[in-house]
């Protein structure tokens, strides 16, 4: 059992926004931090910093903190691989090449296609027609942020929104394979297993990359970028946002996926000089209306229950 605070209304606003705004400085401190340190050490670093201290965190404050069973070791491995591995790999790689908000708007897909796989992956999950036409413009929104060239993606020649991408599809697959091994450990307990177990693969992929520590310049920018992105844009941000999760639900949690790119944008433009392209505003509201799309069933039923809670407080 996870010890925890439980958030009031007030305090799940507060959250929410925070959680937000680390994130969304999060896709700013990696874009500034890779003037300084080669991709994927980078991003190697950034999940030592995370792993160590939410393993700390799960230790300290999670009773059932131990995977046990072999559906524990399927979602650390699926979580390890996808969620932490390959989305972040892709992510450092991807932002070499894109703008700190044009990524978090790619990255913004996540949900859509979470849901979308969850269909095809969980079989109590099938998309209805709201659904898949949520599907459909989300996707319609994703490519015209990415403007995917064919020539580069047969020829493995991949430029950076498509980079990223392919940290989104990672990061979505991750979570629903994670969902499907069924694990009985607490979230921030997987997540803490699932970065301890990346951690190491991140620097063999480094190394194979022909990656070095000696190509790493330690200013104060890189330090104040590393120490940002592991610290608050990750260990802090991941642990207050389950603590969302539990609060409000993962669907309105997701939310923060469509308030993260305001503040990368703002953050971006304020202190790295970025803009952003007209195009990619116009996908991000494609993005999000597909995301409100495919969750409009949901919120249906949060309509019928609210409506009937309020009919039974009325007739009291």
């Amino acid at each position: 059992m996870l010890h925890k605070i439980s958030l009031t209304r007030n305090g799940s606003a507060v959250a929410f926004l925070l959680v937000s705004t680390l994130l969304g400085f999060g896709y700013v401190a990696i874009k500034a931090g890779l003037a300084f340190f080669p991709p994927l050490l980078f991003a190697a670093f950034r999940i030592d910093i995370a792993a160590a201290l939410l393993l700390a965190y799960v230790v300290l404050r999670t009773d059932g903190w131990r995977p046990t069973t072999g559906r524990d070791a399927r979602a650390i491995l699926a979580g390890g691989a996808l969620v932490v591995f390959a989305s972040n790999a892709f992510l450092f790689l991807g932002q070499q090449y894109t703008t700190s908000g044009v990524a978090a708007i790619i990255y913004g897909l996540d949900p859509v296609l979470a849901t979308a796989l969850a269909a095809f992956l969980l079989p109590a999950e099938r998309l209805s027609r709201a659904g898949v036409a949520g599907l459909v413009v989300g996707l319609i929104g994703v490519t015209i942020v990415v403007q995917p060239n064919p020539s580069d993606l047969l020829g493995g020649d991949l430029e950076g929104e498509e980079l990223v991408l392919l940290a989104a599809t990672s990061i979505a697959t991750g979570s629903v394979l994670v969902r499907r091994a069924g694990s009985s450990i607490p979230a921030t307990a997987q997540t803490a297993w699932s970065m301890a177990l990346a951690a190491p693969a991140m620097h063999a992929a480094s190394l194979l990359a022909g990656e070095s520590f000696a190509a790493v310049r330690l200013t104060e920018t890189a330090l104040v970028a590393m120490v940002y992105i592991g610290v608050f844009s990750t260990a802090i941000a991941y642990a207050l946002y389950f603590e969302l999760i539990d609060d409000v639900g993962p669907a309105r949690a997701s939310l923060v996926q469509y308030v993260i790119p305001i503040f990368a944008v703002l953050g971006g433009w304020a202190l790295l000089g970025e803009r952003l392209p007209p195009e990619a505003a116009v996908g991000f509201l494609l993005v999000f209306l597909g995301f409100v799309l495919l969750n409009a069933d949901a919120a249906k039923g949060a309509g019928k229950r609210i409506r009937a809670r309020s009919g039974a407080i009325g007739r009291r």
